[in-house]
């Protein structure tokens, strides 16, 4: 009995042995001899004269977002991370020419690559998520990313034409460039996986080096797309304010003038609400467009005004004193045809009996009417013309 379950054992104990000998992979051997002895604390430098050379590429896929309230600026993208690790050479032909392996970030020495100017804290690439290629003569690959959030200057001076300039900086934390050396080996932003974005064009991107500090620069020059502004903002506003302009046109009898421009002013006012809730709270910079706006709505408010005084002076008589000068004006200005804003008798009929105070206003209210119908009509070709000047 004894000696049947030793057969037993020893035919189970090799049995387990083979098993264990066929699922000893040449990767698994190669990691053993590889990481028996080595320390991931420590740079792999040969010479503690010699820096380790990091070459540095990026990889940008697309821009996620760009909040000109906050500054914030977020990309994906990703960095690639090459050098040399003489502790990690093998011979391929030893190991069945096994000349890649793949291995968690967590087993070897990697750098800590850090973002300078981040939209919250500071944020380290290094956690474990991303995988190192080692290739048989100790050269590591390394591609750590993600979404990248960083704090953009924002200048809407030229909103909705501007152009942005943003950086995605970082450097590798906690080492000098006696130990670690950030290398470029080309100063061009990878985009072959590059999708674009709705709002903003990429006009231009390009990597740096901060020698001063050791460190990388990442910068991405953007353009705003505008399209949607000038639709949604521009063109609707200057829409309004030719309307408005044509109230003169409506006659006095009919009631409505006031109420009429005072409903487009509202509008314009509110139009002037909404482009200025998509502007950073700021001072430093004001935005062009705010000004041309705010240049309708003083136009607008004006034309309000006009109506008002256009009104009141058509229903107005000789017992009005706040409007004598008008009747003296009136009376040197209806003889003279030749004069630019004078109606002509053919005109109205009412315009004959030239005795009557009554007609003396109404000929001045029409009068009147032509004259800020004029005067508002150049403001606002002004300001276009110079609404153009600025912007090219």
């Amino acid at each position: 009995m004894m000696q049947g379950i030793r057969i037993a054992v020893f035919f189970l104990t090799f049995l387990t042995c083979h098993a264990s000998e066929k699922n000893y992979t040449e990767s698994d051997i190669l990691f053993n001899d590889l990481f028996s002895n080595y320390k991931k604390d420590l740079l792999p430098q040969i010479n503690p004269r010699t820096p380790v050379v990091l070459n540095v590429s990026f990889l940008l896929m697309g821009i996620r977002e760009f909040d000109e309230m906050s500054g914030k600026f977020s990309v994906f993208g990703c960095f690639m991370f090459n050098w040399e690790d003489f502790r990690l050479k093998w011979n391929a032909s030893s190991y069945g020419d096994f000349r890649m392996l793949v291995i968690p970030e967590n087993n070897v020495w990697i750098p800590n690559p850090t973002l300078l100017n981040p939209y919250d804290n500071l944020k380290l690439f290094s956690g474990g998520k991303f995988p190192v290629s080692i290739g048989h003569k100790g050269n590591l690959v390394w591609a750590p990313g993600g979404i990248i959030s960083t704090v953009c200057d924002v200048d809407v001076t030229y909103y909705p034409f501007d152009v942005q300039v943003c950086q995605v900086l970082f450097l590798c934390w906690g080492y000098t460039h006696w130990s670690v050396v950030l290398n470029l080996p080309s100063s061009k932003v990878q985009m072959d996986f590059f999708s674009n974005h709705g709002e903003w064009e990429l006009v231009n991107t390009s990597m740096t080096s901060v020698g001063y500090i050791n460190a990388v620069s990442v910068d991405m020059k953007i353009r705003r797309r505008p399209g949607f502004v000038v639709l949604n903002f521009i063109l609707p506003v200057f829409f309004m304010v030719v309307l408005n302009l044509f109230v003169f046109v409506l006659p006095v009898d009919s009631g409505e003038r006031v109420s009429y421009s005072i409903t487009v002013l509202l509008a314009i006012a509110v139009f002037l609400t909404l482009v200025g809730e998509n502007l950073p709270k700021t001072s430093l910079q004001t935005a062009m467009l705010s000004y041309f706006l705010l240049s309708y709505l003083v136009i607008s408010s004006i034309i309000c005004v006009f109506v008002i005084i256009s009104s009141s002076l058509y229903y107005a008589d000789e017992k009005t004193t706040l409007f004598a000068p008008f009747v003296r004006i009136a009376k040197r200005c209806r003889l003279k045809k030749t004069s630019k804003y004078t109606l002509k008798e053919t005109d109205c009929d009412y315009l004959k009996e030239t005795n009557d105070a009554s007609v003396s206003f109404k000929a001045i209210s029409k009068w009147f009417d032509c004259f800020a119908f004029s005067l508002c009509l150049i403001s606002i070709i002004a300001s276009i013309i110079l609404f153009f000047v600025v912007y090219n």
